[in-house]
């Protein structure tokens, strides 16, 4: 089969003919180490059409800028001997395939606008990576479509077939070619471009950049230019650009600098060099292109991404694979928090912020305040994602500001309160506990706008829940919020926490709630206030995983339970201790 196929492949080609003669000799003499560039002007001369097209390529904004000219000699050697030669097989590779050419199983005008930009993505990439033969890399780009041509033109029955099988099987074309016509397009371009006297490099490019191929099999150079045109490919047909038949499904956007190695702003800069290129040379041939698709589709995906962030991170993380910009996001929320608790005689203070896989609107905060006292700020923003933790910053610049100018309670949360209704909607709320602790130790006062009540737990035994008083932040203005006083006693206890920890409920949808937040801070009572905070932790992740009741606790079982990152109690756990020193 194999013997019939190579004869069948050897027919074709006959078949095929030359490149017009002018384009023939041009890529022989730029082949030629010793070309004279006289005796190329006058060549190229000859041929009126593509004496027009170099003088219009040279004098494009990619490479004239304001630098114009009408004289060919000047024009070629602005374009270099390497690039004359690409340009010329280009030409000459469309006047044998013209885009008007009608009868054809490819759209010719498809076909070219992939062509060139997997040429000008080849280049692109070569001189990313250091690579010297970017020209060779560019040529070979446009040359590797030769053989799909050479099918469109003498084996169209055949082809037709393997394009449908590719796309309805989802398969790639050099399969479904195989599967049909028992060799592919690659193999018919490789002896093309030995019919043509092309160096070997080119043919071994095109027949083996479609297939698997043993170390040695092809020469240094083959194997370099391989790499660079099969990552353009993966490039072009990511972006959508042109139609090369092939039925498997693209790299993604979001995913494609991964795949080629390249950081983001490579990719864009990579992008606008092919917009550029594409349209330059596009227009030689009549064939009119956007100048901007890549970097429209670029703009288009990074649109895409932030619409699907603002629409939930919870529903489309798995599809978009977002985790990397997510892991981000959570950790600029992390560092909104602060770096360093302040520095209190009379009280002894611990904090914890535990994410959640969402980002959230969890936040506290250790407030400068005016007249040099120090409050203590728990918010929970309403929502997740994004919305939540972008809420969450403006809260706290907010409070940051305005603690510098009221130092009661009552009167920061009513300013706060109108500067987020001022700047948000009534959809988008907070709420907010904030103490202001009693410089000589003797207790706090404290405004709630409708957070969770703290548990205060008496050195007595007896057991306090500090009630909340006012609305929630941003809902309406003008709003009036209570200020309590309350006194501590040496070894007095107050926490304030989230609704993570009492809201968190394991696999029958139980909560933990208040009494199971008691339950630990009782048997905690006398331990420091971050270990305590630790023991909550531990047991709201026992009670979500389902180790352990909430109803009673012993807090040394606790330290064999799950580890904060271990387990996702699907919301933020956030609390604040503090404890009046004996």
């Amino acid at each position: 089969m194999e013997t019939t196929s190579k004869y069948f492949v050897a027919d074709l080609v006959e078949e095929v003919g030359s490149l017009p003669t002018v384009a023939a000799q041009i890529v022989s003499q730029t082949s030629d180490p010793d070309c004279d560039i006289g005796d190329l002007c006058r060549l190229i001369q000859s041929d009126g059409v593509m004496t027009m097209r170099f003088l219009a390529l040279a004098n494009s904004a990619a490479l004239a800028g304001a630098n114009q000219t009408t004289d060919l000699r000047a024009a070629l050697v602005r374009l270099g001997l390497r690039r004359v030669r690409n340009v010329s097989m280009f030409m000459g590779m469309h006047d044998m395939n013209p885009l008007d050419q009608t009868g054809n199983t490819l759209d010719m005008k498809e076909f070219w606008k992939y062509n060139l930009a997997t040429a000008s993505c080849a280049q692109g990439l070569a001189w990313q990576r250091g690579d010297r033969a970017y020209e060779d890399a560019w040529l070979a780009g446009i040359l590797h479509g030769i053989g799909l041509v050479a099918m469109d033109q003498t084996a169209q029955e055949g082809l037709s077939q393997a394009l449908s099988m590719a796309q309805e099987c989802h398969l790639s074309r050099t399969e479904a070619e195989l599967r049909v016509l028992d060799f592919h397009s690659g193999e018919l371009g490789a002896r093309i471009l030995k019919q043509w006297g092309l160096p070997r490099v080119f043919a071994d490019v095109l027949e083996y950049h479609c297939e698997d191929y043993e170390p040695g099999e092809v020469c240094e150079e083959s194997d370099r230019i391989i790499s660079l045109l099969r990552d353009a490919i993966t490039m072009v047909r990511s972006f959508h650009f042109g139609i090369c038949g092939d039925g498997r499904e693209p790299v993604a956007l979001d995913q494609l600098g991964e795949h080629l190695g390249l950081a983001q702003p490579a990719v864009e800069a990579l992008a606008a060099k092919v917009d550029r290129e594409v349209l330059d040379l596009s227009r030689l041939v009549g064939l009119d292109l956007d100048g901007q698709h890549f970097q429209k589709t670029l703009q288009e995906s990074k649109r895409q991404a932030a619409r699907v962030g603002l629409e939930g991170f919870e529903d489309t993380l798995a599809k978009e694979k977002l985790e990397e910009q997510l892991a981000m996001a959570r950790d600029i929320q992390q560092h909104l928090l602060p770096q360093k608790q302040p520095d209190l005689p009379h009280f002894e203070l611990a904090a914890v912020n535990t994410p959640s896989l969402q980002v959230s609107g969890d936040y506290y905060d250790f407030l400068k305040m005016k007249d040099g006292l120090v409050g203590l700020v728990i918010a929970d923003v309403c929502g997740k994602g994004m919305p939540a933790s972008l809420l969450a910053s403006n809260l706290q610049a907010c409070l940051r500001a305005l603690s510098l100018v009221f130092n009661d309670p009552g009167q920061l949360l009513n300013a706060v309160n109108n500067a987020l209704f001022e700047s948000t909607n009534p959809e988008h709320f907070a709420t907010l506990f904030v103490a202001v602790l009693d410089p000589e130790g003797l207790g706090f006062r404290y405004a709630s706008a409708g957070h969770n009540p703290p548990m205060l737990l008496r050195q007595s035994g007896e057991t306090e829940w500090l009630k909340p008083a006012g609305t929630p932040l941003g809902m309406f203005p003008d709003m009036q919020y209570p200020v309590m006083d309350v006194t501590l006693h040496p070894g007095d206890l107050v926490v304030s926490y989230t609704d993570g920890i009492t809201e968190a409920t394991d696999w029958q949808d139980v909560e933990f709630e208040e009494s199971g937040l008691e339950s630990i801070v009782r048997y905690c009572a006398g331990r420091p206030c971050e270990e305590l905070i630790s023991r909550v932790i531990r047991g709201v992740l026992a009670h979500v995983a389902g180790s352990a009741s909430h109803k009673v606790f012993n807090p040394d079982d606790l330290d064999s339970g799950p580890q904060p990152g271990e387990i996702d109690a699907g919301d933020d756990l956030t609390m604040v201790v503090w404890r009046r020193k004996s």
